[in-house]
């Protein structure tokens, strides 16, 4: 008997018969499973980039390791990441930046929440830049059954900047133009 695994698939291939089995990506016991869905509305634009990092408080203060969990260059209207692993009953704080490039400005804005996911439960939360980025936000829900929206425990009030300085309000785009020459 051979097995073959693709894509999170394992496929059993009998004499006679072929036999698929699909492994849900529910969370293990002690962790919670995180599944972030960007949109946007922005048209005309020559490359969207996301980048989501994790932070340890409202002060910026990121963890030794693994603080950026996830990046996509040059992505789609819609774009879903692969699903991360969270850790149960402990404060999760996470911001979405979105960065886009036109022809003569760069427009961006960021987002972040803090959550405090169960063990076991199946969330995802759903990053939207709309108005062609005069605004952005997460809205978080448990889809273990059912999608059911969810509060944040916290929302910060300002960004983080990559340089872990404070920067922009929650949710408030910013825009730059580039000098041509």
């Amino acid at each position: 008997m051979k097995k073959y695994s693709i894509s999170g698939a394992v496929i059993v291939a009998l004499p006679l018969a072929l036999c698929i089995y699909i492994t849900h990506s529910s969370a293990n016991e002690g962790n919670a499973s995180l599944t972030i869905e960007t949109l946007t509305d922005s048209t005309q634009t020559l490359g969207r980039h996301y980048t989501v990092t994790r932070y340890l408080d409202q002060a910026c203060k990121k963890p030794k390791s693994n603080s950026k969990l996830l990046r996509k260059k040059y992505a789609n209207d819609r774009h879903v990441f692969k699903p991360l692993e969270l850790p149960a009953d402990e404060l999760f704080i996470f911001q979405v930046d979105y960065k886009e490039k036109r022809r003569d400005s760069e427009r961006s804005c960021s987002a972040s929440i803090g959550v405090v996911p169960q063990a076991g439960k199946d969330y995802k939360a759903l990053y939207e830049v709309s108005g062609q980025v005069s605004r952005c936000t997460i809205q978080f829900m448990d889809i273990t059954a059912e999608a059911q929206p969810l509060e944040a425990e916290m929302k910060p009030e300002i960004m983080c900047t990559r340089k872990g300085a404070v920067g922009n309000k929650n949710g408030v785009p910013t825009h730059s133009m580039i000098e041509r020459y």
